[in-house]
């Protein structure tokens, strides 16, 4: 059972560095491995280093803090920091854990962030299970662990504090977060087209403007991930 969140912070204010900082030492179950005040120097930490979570500043030179979640391929948990409401969007196409506006000085407020982070963290592996062959995973249908072959779904869907796994043959309700799904899945053949879907690549019938369809499923794609949806694919 996961009981403490290994954190960084990145933040290029020697303030907020200073706050963040006080405020993660007040709280049990938040151990900070480290603080950054660039980006750059946050991802070379990050190939070489797992965390749980980040404290994460938007607004920041050379390498934004929305630029450094789009390279990462193992996303821990993430709260963004900012001074601008207008991120709080960007917060949810990108599918972080909380967000927090600056100057953070109300605690309760900051616990809540990082209890949600916790709470993430701890229901990563209590709706699904992966086998080692990364072919299939389990997951938690009522009191039965059902597995579920990756070549059968379809597309995921996010579902309030649940996701709808759809495959040819039915549609699978399991407690967990889109978030945990997509870490569970491979890379090479499913991918995130939008804050509230992953779908098989293999499985697109045809693409416009905004949309995809899969199956008769018509399936949006969003600004945030669809030149990444374009690289993938083969075009004429």
């Amino acid at each position: 059972m996961i009981d403490k969140l290994d954190c960084i912070i990145v933040d290029d204010d020697s303030m907020s560095l200073t706050i963040l900082e006080a405020l993660i030492e007040k709280t049990d179950f938040l151990n900070l491995k480290a603080k950054f005040v660039n980006a750059i120097d946050t991802a070379a930490f990050l190939r070489k280093h797992d965390v749980d979570l980040i404290f994460l500043d938007v607004e920041m030179p050379e390498m934004s803090g929305l630029e450094l979640l789009s390279t990462l391929t193992k996303k821990p948990q993430i709260i963004l920091t900012t001074s601008n409401t207008k991120y709080a969007i960007d917060a949810f196409d990108y599918d972080v854990t909380d967000y927090l506006l600056k100057p953070i000085e109300n605690y309760a407020r900051f616990l809540k962030a990082a209890n949600k982070a916790l709470d993430s963290c701890k229901n990563t592996n209590a709706g699904i299970l992966t086998e080692a062959e990364d072919q299939s995973f389990y997951v938690k249908v009522d009191s039965l662990l059902v597995k579920i072959d990756f070549t059968e779904i379809l597309w995921i869907e996010a579902f309030g504090d649940y996701v709808k796994i759809f495959t040819d043959q039915k549609m699978f309700l399991v407690y967990t977060t889109l978030r945990t799904v997509e870490d569970k899945l491979p890379s090479t053949v499913f991918m995130r087209v939008h804050r509230s879907y992953i779908i098989r690549i293999d499985k697109i019938e045809n693409i416009d403007q905004g949309n995809l369809q899969v199956k008769n499923k018509i399936i949006p794609v969003s600004n945030t991930y669809k030149p990444k949806l374009m690289d993938r694919i083969q075009t004429l």
